[in-house]
C-alpha cells in the first residue's frame, strides 16, 4: 500500500517537473522573439518619409516591433552595410539594392517607399538648357544610384559628353552652390535644397521616365524566413504612414523635417515631388534591371522574381 502510494507520488511529482519543463521552455521561447530586435537601414532624406512618421507616431512599438536604425546618406552606403550582413531591414532606392543581390546578398522587395524623386539641377549663369550641359562637369553619385542611371539616360538620349565626379548628395550640393562643378544629378530633398539656394532644376525623372521607381522595402530572407510575422506588420506599419502622407501632408512635412533637421518648407515642396506608394510595378522594376544590365553595372542579368516578393502585399511570389 505504501510502496503504490510512494509511486502515486512519484508520478505526480513526475508530471509536474514535466509541465514545469514545458513551461519554461514556451516561457522562454515567447520572451526570446519578443526580443527580436529588427536592425533597419535607412536613407537620410524625404524618400523614407513613411518610416520617419511611422517612427514619431510610435506605430512600430505600438506592434511589439523593437527597431534599431541606421542612417546613411546614400543607397550606396546603406548597400554596403547590407552586404556586410549589418542590416535585416533596408528602405533604400533600387538601384543599390539591386546592386547588392547581384553581389550576392540574398534579399527580397517586398514593397515600394515612392516613384520618382530624382533629377538634374544646374548653376543657372552656365547651363539654360541641355544642350548646353555638353563639355560640362556634372556630379552624381556611384554607378547604379538611380541619379546617375537618370544622368545616364539624359547623357544617351541627347549625346552629351560629359566631365563626371563621384559625389554624395551633400557634397555635390555644396560643390554646384560653389561654383566647382556646373550640374548635379540629385535626389530629393536635395534637388530642392539646392534649387531655393539660387540653383535651377533642370529635369526630373518624371520627365524622363514617367513611371521610374523610387525607394523600396527590402528585407534579407533569412529574416524574412525566421519572422514573416514581423515582416507583416512592418510593411503593413509603413502602409499605413504612406496613407497618412498623402492625406496629411503638412503634418507629414513638419514629422519628416524634423528627423531630417530641415526646412519644413523645403521638405513639404519636395516631397510633392514624390509619388509615395506601396505597389511594386514589376514591369517597372524589371525596365530598371535592363538599363542596369546595358550600363554594365550588374554582373548578371537578374530575373525580376528572384528579387522580388509579391506575397507581403498580398500577390503572388
Amino acid at each position: 500500500m505504501v510502496d503504490l502510494r510512494k509511486r502515486r507520488v512519484y508520478g505526480v511529482v513526475s508530471i509536474v517537473i514535466v509541465l514545469v519543463t514545458v513551461l519554461t521552455l514556451w516561457y522562454s521561447y515567447v520572451n526570446v522573439k519578443s526580443e527580436v530586435v529588427v536592425r533597419f537601414a535607412v536613407e537620410l532624406n524625404d524618400h523614407s518619409s513613411a518610416f520617419w512618421v511611422a517612427l514619431d507616431k510610435g506605430w512600430f512599438s505600438k506592434e511589439g516591433i523593437k527597431l534599431d536604425y541606421k542612417v546613411f546618406s546614400t543607397g550606396l552606403e546603406l548597400a554596403a552595410a547590407l552586404t556586410r550582413g549589418d542590416v535585416d531591414v533596408a528602405l533604400a532606392c533600387v538601384g543599390p539594392l539591386l546592386l547588392a543581390r547581384d553581389r550576392g546578398v540574398k534579399l527580397k522587395l517586398v514593397a515600394m517607399m515612392h516613384n520618382h524623386g530624382y533629377a538634374i539641377v544646374v548653376n543657372p549663369s552656365k547651363v539654360r538648357d541641355l544642350s548646353d550641359l555638353n563639355g560640362k562637369k556634372v556630379s552624381t553619385s556611384g554607378p547604379g544610384s538611380p541619379a546617375w542611371l537618370l544622368l545616364m539616360l539624359i547623357k544617351d538620349r541627347y549625346n552629351l559628353s560629359l566631365e563626371i565626379y563621384r559625389m554624395p548628395p551633400f557634397i555635390a550640393t555644396t560643390a554646384l552652390l560653389t561654383g566647382k562643378i556646373d550640374a548635379a544629378a540629385l535626389p530629393e530633398h536635395y534637388v530642392t535644397l539646392a534649387e531655393s539656394m539660387g540653383a535651377k532644376v533642370l529635369v526630373r525623372s518624371q520627365s524622363l521616365w514617367p513611371t521610374m521607381p523610387g525607394s523600396g522595402v527590402a528585407v534579407t530572407e533569412e529574416f524574412l524566413e525566421r519572422h514573416r510575422d514581423i515582416v507583416v506588420k512592418i510593411v503593413r506599419i509603413l502602409s499605413k504612414a504612406t496613407k497618412y502622407l498623402r492625406n496629411h501632408p503638412d503634418e507629414a512635412a513638419r514629422i519628416v523635417a524634423k528627423y531630417l533637421a530641415s526646412d519644413v518648407g523645403i521638405i513639404s515642396k519636395s516631397m510633392s515631388y514624390l509619388d509615395y506608394v506601396t505597389h511594386i510595378n514589376v514591369k517597372e522594376i524589371q525596365q530598371y534591371i535592363n538599363y542596369l544590365v546595358k550600363y554594365g553595372v550588374l554582373r548578371r542579368n537578374l530575373s525580376v522574381s528572384e528579387f522580388i516578393d509579391l506575397s507581403i502585399l498580398g500577390g503572388k511570389s
